[in-house]
């Protein structure tokens, strides 16, 4: 392992140095996605410090408090049931006067005693200097209030960072990679792995597997 880490390390000192080039017989795209955020004034600040992605990997530590969850989607529903297993009381916030979601998803969210909707509302402010302790928010009448939560989760999407890449790789119309499990694309020596692709489900793990897959493809490819 060190003989391997170290020979990058070479490379990265000689050849990928700002300015630098190297060459391959192939290339694995894995530009990963980021979260759509609010674009408000110390939410980035809050990242880890009260503010969430993911449920499956921060929820617990909201047991027994309250939390939000911002959007209406499949993402944001999903979410909000999951918090609800945990949580005292899980508040969601939609801009919108009602939920897009699956209808069984919308069923399974009014079904739970513990969540709460505030529709056609958007938060315009993120309340916590150090930890965050909860938002401020308006509604379509432009009435503002405030919302003491102990965690924010926010799901109202993701941005893929293709777009330099689309000519080696063609994207679908939400700007992934249009590639299937095999992470091949019509170049046959460009490959792509991780949430940057078309996919039903994007977890570290599948995008750990799509690095195995890619890998394999390219040194088939190179040999």
């Amino acid at each position: 392992m060190e003989e391997i880490t170290n020979f990058i390390h070479e490379y990265i000192k000689e050849d990928l140095a700002p300015g630098g080039r190297f060459e391959g017989k192939t290339v694995i795209l894995a530009t990963g996605v980021k979260h759509r955020m609010l674009g408000l004034p110390g939410e980035n600040e809050l990242v880890g410090e009260g503010i969430s992605f993911c449920a499956v990997c921060d929820g617990a530590f909201y047991r027994d408090k309250t939390v939000a969850v911002i959007g209406g989607g499949n993402s944001a529903l999903q979410e909000a049931l999951l918090l609800s297993e945990n949580c005292k009381k899980v508040v969601m916030v939609q801009n919108l006067q009602a939920f897009t979601g699956e209808e069984k998803l919308r069923q399974a969210v009014a079904a739970k005693d513990n969540i709460d909707a505030v529709f056609g509302t958007v938060v315009t402010g993120i309340l916590g200097d150090d930890t965050l302790t909860g938002i401020s928010l308006k509604n379509e009448a432009g009435e503002t209030s405030e919302l003491l939560v102990d965690g924010l989760f926010i799901a109202i999407g993701l941005i893929p960072e293709n777009e330099p890449f689309k000519e080696l790789a063609p994207l679908n119309d939400y700007g992934y990679f249009d590639s299937d499990e095999r992470c091949v694309t019509p170049a046959e020596n460009v490959f792509v792995a991780g949430d940057c692709r078309s996919k039903s489900v994007r977890q570290i793990t599948t995008a750990a597997a799509d690095g195995a897959v890619a890998a394999l493809a390219a040194c088939k490819y190179a040999e």
